[in-house]
């Protein structure tokens, strides 16, 4: 599972899938936050946030959360339709900041199958 963004719905995410025993990698561009993370969120792996990351690591997961929130403003678009066919079929993408815009570049690619 990937976790875009590590802030309080990102880490609560990650919190409840590493208790049910799920790999989670938590993208994050705060080097203090991530430092954070990885103290506090066992079993969690923390990787700084880039569009290289990310494609590298959608390709072998599950389950991706975006998380992303900036207060006061949309949600930047961080995923773009072609990343998400980088994802295995019946994997799934979740996208928490969808009340500020969603951190997807387009809201109507969902019936993608990817």
């Amino acid at each position: 599972m990937v976790v875009i963004d590590g802030g309080t719905a990102g880490v609560n995410a990650a919190r409840v899938a590493t208790g049910i025993g799920a790999d989670v990698t938590i993208l994050e561009v705060d080097f203090e936050r991530m430092r954070f993370l990885d103290i506090t969120m066992s079993g969690t792996h923390t990787v700084y946030s880039s569009e290289a990351n990310l494609a590298e690591l959608l390709p072998r997961v599950d389950l991706v959360i975006g998380a992303v929130l900036v207060p006061g403003a949309r949600a930047p678009k961080l995923i773009t339709r072609d990343m998400l066919k980088l994802m295995q079929p019946g994997s799934v993408f979740v996208d928490i900041a969808v009340d500020q815009g969603g951190c997807a570049e387009e809201a109507d690619f969902f019936p993608l199958n990817c």
